[in-house]
C-alpha cells in the first residue's frame, strides 16, 4: 500500500507569511503522505471554473503554485474542471498552447474535463510525461466508465463523491481497475472525502455551472441571492445534516477500508477557504500519527446528540451501502431524533434571524417590512464603504425582538442608520474614534472626502436620515477606541448584535473581543466586516475557540473586493453562545 494517499489543494489566497512559516514546513514534514498539490489554473479557455473567485491574477496563481511545489518537492497538479467550456478543436489547441509554459515550468499532472480531448492523443503528443486526471464534475460512478476512461488515456480517475456510500459499486469498480491493469492501462482511483456537501445534493451541478459560467462582476455562488435555497439553510434547518454529508466517516479504520476497496488517493478540500485547507492539513497530520478519529470533533458531536455506541455503530454499518438514497431510508433522522430531546433540536432564534436576514437581503429580495432599498429617498444613500445589501442585511438582523445593537466603526453612519431604521429595538450604540488616516478604498469611484468625516458628520447624518418618529429607544454615541469599551458604557442594556468594522489588527480585534465578554448577552450575533481578508475571519474564529464558546452558526459571505451589489468586502456572520461547548 502506497504511503502517498492524499491530494492536497493549494489555496489561491495564501499569504506569504502562511506559505513560508506554516504551509511549506507542513508539506516538507508530511510529503511522504502527499501524492500531489492541485491548484486552480486560469488559462484560456478556462478563465472560470467550478470553484468561483480566487482574488489573484492567472500569472500569480501559476507562479505561487510552482514556487510551493518546487520548495516542497511535491508534484504540481493543474486543475481545469469547467465542463461548460466547449469541447471543440479550437479550444483544445488554445489550451495546449497556453499550458505549454506551465508544463515547461514543471507541472506534470493535470485535471481535464473532456474525454474527447484526451482521446485524440494530441495532449499526450504535446506533453509526453503528463499524468492526466478526469474531473469529479463528470460524476463517474460505473465500472464500465473506468475502463472507457483508461482506454481514452486517463491515468487517474476521480469518482463521484456519492460512491463513498456504495461499497457494492466500489467492488465492481475495483474489478474494472484490475482489468485496466491487465490491459496495460493502469489507473489510480480517487475519492473526495471532506467536502461537507449533502450527499446527492440536487443543487450541486447548478452551483458549479453558476460559478463556471459567471461573467464580469457576478458574485460567486454562495454570495449570490439564489444560494439561499441550498446548504446555507439546510445545515441549520436539519439536525441530521452532519450525518448526511458526503464525508468519509470519522473513524480511521473506515478510511483504511476504502483503500482496501480500491481507492488509491483521498482528495482533500480547501481551495475556497483557509479554514477548510487547515482542516485538510489536520487530516493528514492525524493520518500520519495513526489516530483513531480522523475528525476528532465528531466525538463532541456524538456526545451532544447523545449518540450511544449501539445506534451510531448501526448507522456506521448502514451507510456503507445506503447510496444516499435518503427518501426511502430516513435512518439519519431516526438516529438523531431518538437520542436528542425536543429542546435540543430547536434552533436558537438568533440563528433563525441570521438565516432570514441573509435570505431577505438585497433589493431583489426586498420583502422586509422595515426597509426598502429601492426607495430613492432611503437612508442607504448616506456615503459609506458598504453596499445596499449589507445595509439591508443589518436592518433585518436588528428587526429581532429585544435587539441591542453595537456597531464598531460607524464612520459617516451609512450602515448604522440602515440597521436601526424602523426597527423596534431596546438600544443602539455607535462607536468610532473618527480617526482613519489609512482609510483608502480600492474603488476609484468613491469621491466623497473621507478625511473630512467627523463625529459631527455622523450625528448630522443620523438626524437627517433616520425616521425618528418611529424610534422609541436609546441611541448612544461612544466616541473613542473600541478596545476600551466596557460594561459601564452600555447602562442596563447588554448587547446581542455586533457589527465590527473597526481596526483589523490582531491586537485591536482581540482587545475588543476581550472587552466584549463583559457587555454581551449569553447568546449574541457577531458580524465581522472585511471577511475577504482571511486574517479577520481566522482571528475571530481563534478567539471564539479560545473562550470555549459554542459557535451556533457561522457563514462567510464573500465576493469580489468592494462589490457594491453584494457584500462589499465580505462578511463573517456568527451566532455565539457563551455557554461552554
Amino acid at each position: 500500500m502506497s504511503k502517498k494517499v492524499f491530494s492536497l489543494p493549494i489555496n489561491p489566497k495564501l499569504s506569504e507569511d502562511f506559505v513560508e512559516n506554516t504551509f511549506l514546513p507542513f508539506l516538507r514534514e508530511h510529503k511522504e503522505h502527499i501524492l500531489d498539490l492541485y491548484f486552480t489554473c486560469r488559462i484560456p479557455p478556462f478563465e472560470q471554473d467550478a470553484m468561483g473567485d480566487v482574488y489573484m491574477s492567472p500569472e500569480a496563481l501559476i507562479s505561487s503554485a510552482c514556487y510551493i511545489s518546487n520548495k516542497s518537492d511535491i508534484p504540481l497538479s493543474a486543475t481545469f474542471n469547467n465542463i461548460w467550456v466547449r469541447p471543440d478543436q479550437k479550444n483544445l489547441d488554445a489550451w495546449i498552447e497556453n499550458f505549454a509554459p506551465i508544463y515547461n515550468a514543471g507541472a506534470r499532472v493535470v485535471t481535464l474535463p473532456h474525454t474527447s480531448w484526451v482521446s485524440t492523443g494530441q495532449i499526450q503528443a504535446a506533453f509526453p510525461n503528463l499524468f492526466i486526471k478526469n474531473t469529479i464534475l463528470r460524476e463517474v460512478s460505473k465500472a464500465n466508465e473506468i475502463v472507457a476512461l483508461a482506454e481514452a488515456g486517463f491515468h487517474y480517475i476521480n469518482l463521484d463523491r456519492d460512491l463513498m456510500r456504495d461499497q457494492d459499486q466500489l467492488l465492481e469498480i475495483r474489478k474494472a481497475k484490475d482489468y485496466c491493469a491487465y490491459l496495460g492501462k493502469p489507473v489510480m482511483i480517487s475519492m473526495l472525502v471532506n467536502e461537507t456537501c449533502w450527499g446527492g445534493c440536487p443543487i450541486m451541478p447548478e452551483h458549479y455551472q453558476y460559478n463556471s459560467t459567471r461573467e464580469g462582476k457576478d458574485p460567486i455562488y454562495f454570495a449570490s441571492a439564489i444560494s439561499r435555497i441550498s446548504c446555507s439553510t439546510w445545515d441549520v434547518q436539519h439536525p441530521e445534516f452532519d450525518l448526511k454529508q458526503a464525508n468519509l466517516p470519522p473513524w480511521r479504520e473506515d478510511w483504511e477500508e476504502m483503500l482496501d476497496l480500491g481507492i488509491d488517493v483521498f482528495k482533500l478540500h480547501g481551495r475556497e477557504s483557509m479554514m477548510r485547507l487547515q482542516e485538510s492539513m489536520d487530516l493528514i497530520k492525524r493520518w500520519a500519527n495513526k489516530e483513531d478519529y480522523m475528525f476528532p470533533e465528531y466525538k463532541k458531536y456524538q456526545a451532544e446528540l447523545k449518540l450511544k455506541d449501539a445506534p451510531i455503530n448501526a448507522w456506521r454499518k448502514k451507510i456503507k451501502t445506503c447510496k444516499f438514497d435518503c427518501w426511502d431510508c430516513n435512518y439519519c433522522e431516526r438516529v438523531v431524533e431518538s437520542h436528542m430531546k425536543k429542546a435540543d433540536l430547536m434552533v436558537h432564534p438568533q440563528v433563525e434571524t441570521c438565516i432570514e436576514a441573509f435570505i431577505n437581503s438585497g433589493k431583489y429580495l426586498s420583502n422586509h417590512r422595515t426597509y426598502d432599498p429601492d426607495d430613492p429617498n432611503a437612508y442607504y444613500n448616506v456615503p459609506g464603504l458598504s453596499s445596499p445589501r449589507v445595509r439591508h442585511f443589518l436592518n433585518n438582523l436588528c428587526s429581532q425582538e429585544g435587539a441591542v445593537y453595537l456597531e464598531v466603526g460607524v464612520f459617516a453612519g451609512s450602515t448604522f442608520c440602515a440597521a436601526i431604521q424602523n426597527n423596534d429595538m431596546e438600544a443602539a450604540y455607535a462607536n468610532d474614534n473618527w480617526s482613519q488616516p489609512n482609510l483608502k478604498p480600492a474603488r476609484q469611484d468613491i469621491d466623497f472626502p473621507l478625511d473630512e468625516v467627523t463625529v459631527d458628520t455622523f450625528v448630522e447624518n443620523l438626524q437627517q436620515n433616520v425616521t425618528t418618529e418611529t424610534l422609541d429607544f436609546d441611541i448612544q454615541v461612544l466616541n473613542g477606541d473600541s478596545s476600551q469599551l466596557d460594561k459601564k458604557d452600555f447602562a442596563e442594556h447588554d448587547v446581542n448584535i455586533i457589527f465590527y468594522d473597526g481596526d483589523n489588527s490582531k491586537r485591536k480585534m482581540v482587545e475588543f473581543f476581550e472587552g466584549m465578554k463583559n457587555f454581551t448577552q449569553d447568546v449574541f450575533t457577531l458580524v465581522i466586516d472585511d471577511a475577504n481578508i482571511e486574517d479577520n475571519v481566522r482571528i475571530t474564529k481563534e478567539w471564539i475557540e479560545s473562550q470555549n464558546y459554542n459557535l451556533l452558526y457561522e457563514r462567510e459571505l464573500l465576493n469580489d473586493q468592494e462589490d457594491d451589489r453584494m457584500w462589499w468586502n465580505g462578511l463573517y456572520v456568527t451566532v455565539v453562545s457563551k455557554h461552554a461547548k
